[in-house]
């Protein structure tokens, strides 16, 4: 890790703010004129995404497409935390391209950021997603956040719940959280947080939007003190309330909205909320790149829009999975449950005969008239989702034997604000990039949508970082912004068409 601050080399921070589309963006800076959104709109350099996977829409592809530069079919990953695919071996990611080209990095809670990097000479910060594996972190401090965080989000990942994480990660995080940079303003909200809850319970699910600000104040500690010239900010809290609460904050998208007056009534601020946090955010990286040689990119990989829904009463989901696997006859040792999004649970297996006999076993289990879907990534890892909604049955059926649910190991659990997904994905998303100096508003010259790719080669090349070959060819109005902040008296980009690598780099991939 390095010891010292760079102050002179062109610097580009990338805040990704997950999934949020340019109508969400634009109501907020209707709503708000006085924003930091609003303020930097008009001199911004604008742009909307097309996502180019085909598969199934989703962060944890997207924003590995993002991060390495092609789409889904070709890198090949299609879950959290996987280990094997064509693009760990034939399409390193961002990070692992800028170490190899000597520059220094930082990653802040970005999805697909596990496992972090063997060669960590120039990492000056880390920690992965909420959904790793492990805590390692650098610098060895943050690992008290980053155990605190990951148990945090396992626990509330469909709904906010109380409990499920230890006194003593709880302690060791509170005792390192001056050192980790956790703000004085974001205990008080804490507090203001849950005084709201015992006054209106229907505040709960805005603990997710404490949990990114933790997140944002531990990441933002550590850009201020390295300032690598390549780092990211990952902020998730957003995308979960507009999945949630979109038919309450836009109840006419819908030529039938299901939900209820009074549910549109007590959530339709939800997103809003939200946003107002980003834009907190947002002001804090301001002050903090100014005069500082750092670009700042905003990219949300996708966007969300509405969709038709009904009201989710309760919900399915596995509460004890080692009891699940054991009834379909899969041995402890031979799989691992791995970090995922409720109510997809991420499982690994020790051989490929491993994972065929698992598959086999669903096939002979009927839920609720329903098999357990299995969507296999590679030979030894896949996902599982069990999720049936607004349901009321005691017992299952494996193998023609009928299960009482309690000795199943599965859970119909009660939805307590009634929201499912009033939003899902879409392919069409945004990014902004926005100097601290200078107005790039002429720079607004794609009227069509951009390949998110061709983002991800714009990056490589404003850091004069060689482009490999399988990579689209970068848009030069578009390096020439996020070079906005380059030391007049720094090296000169060189030919764009000179950073296309004509071969494929060996070095190690993330």
């Amino acid at each position: 890790m390095s010891d010292y601050t760079n102050n002179n080399s062109n610097k580009i921070l990338i805040l990704e703010l997950n999934e949020v589309p340019w109508k969400v963006m634009d109501d907020f800076i209707e709503r708000h004129p006085s924003s930091a959104f609003s303020s930097v709109m008009p001199r911004s350099c604008r742009i909307t995404t097309h996502l180019p996977d085909t598969g199934q829409l989703h962060p944890k592809t997207s924003w590995q497409t993002f991060h390495r530069g092609v789409p889904d079919h070709v890198h090949g990953i299609r879950e959290y935390n996987q280990l094997h695919s064509e693009g760990h071996s034939n399409n390193p990611t961002i990070w692992s391209l800028a170490l190899q080209a000597n520059k220094r990095v930082g990653c802040g809670a970005s999805i697909g950021s596990w496992p972090m990097p063997e060669d960590k000479e120039n990492i000056d910060f880390w920690f992965a997603d909420p959904f790793a594996p492990d805590p390692e972190s650098i610098p060895a401090a943050v690992t008290a956040f980053q155990e605190f965080n990951t148990l945090a989000v396992a626990r509330s990942s469909r709904q906010v719940r109380s409990g499920g994480v230890s006194r003593k990660v709880i302690s060791n995080f509170l005792i390192n959280a001056p050192r980790l940079g956790i703000k004085l303003g974001t205990l008080m909200r804490i507090a203001k947080q849950l005084a709201s809850e015992r006054v209106n319970s229907a505040r709960a699910v805005r603990r997710r939007n404490i949990q990114a600000l933790m997140s944002f104040d531990v990441a933002e500690k550590q850009w201020k003190t390295f300032q690598p010239e390549l780092s990211s900010i990952f902020i998730n809290h957003v995308a979960s309330s507009m999945h949630r609460y979109w038919a309450a904050a836009f109840p006419d998208d819908y030529e039938s909205n299901n939900m209820p007056a009074h549910w549109r009534e007590t959530y339709k601020h939800e997103i809003d909320e939200s946003m107002q946090l980003a834009d907190h955010m947002l002001g804090r990286v301001l002050k903090s790149i100014e005069g500082k040689n750092t670009t700042l990119l905003i990219v949300g990989s996708m966007g969300q829009h509405a969709i038709e829904h009904e009201p989710t009463f309760n919900q399915l989901i596995i509460s004890d999975i080692s009891k699940f696997m054991a009834l379909l006859g899969m041995c402890k040792g031979d799989w691992e449950k791995r970090p995922g999004m409720e109510p997809e649970y991420v499982l690994s297996f020790r051989t490929k005969a491993l994972l065929d006999k698992f598959i086999q076993s669903c096939s002979q289990v009927d839920i609720n008239g329903r098999h357990p879907e299995v969507k296999r990534a590679n030979d030894t890892e896949c996902s599982l989702l069990v999720d049936q909604y607004n349901i009321d049955f005691d017992s299952i059926t494996v193998a023609d034997r009928e299960v009482s649910l309690e000795n199943t190991g599965l859970h119909i659990e009660k939805i307590h604000d009634i929201a499912g997904s009033t939003a899902q994905h879409t392919t069409d998303g945004m990014a902004l990039v926005v100097s601290p100096s200078q107005d790039l508003s002429h720079l607004n010259k794609h009227t069509d949508k951009v390949d998110l790719c061709n983002v991800t080669s714009s990056i490589l090349a404003a850091l004069e970082i060689p482009v490999p070959p399988y990579m689209p060819e970068p848009l030069s109005d578009l390096v020439s912004a996020l070079q906005a902040e380059k030391t007049a008296d720094g090296a000169s980009l060189k030919n764009i068409s000179q950073m296309q690598q004509r071969t494929c780099s060996e070095s190690p991939a993330v």
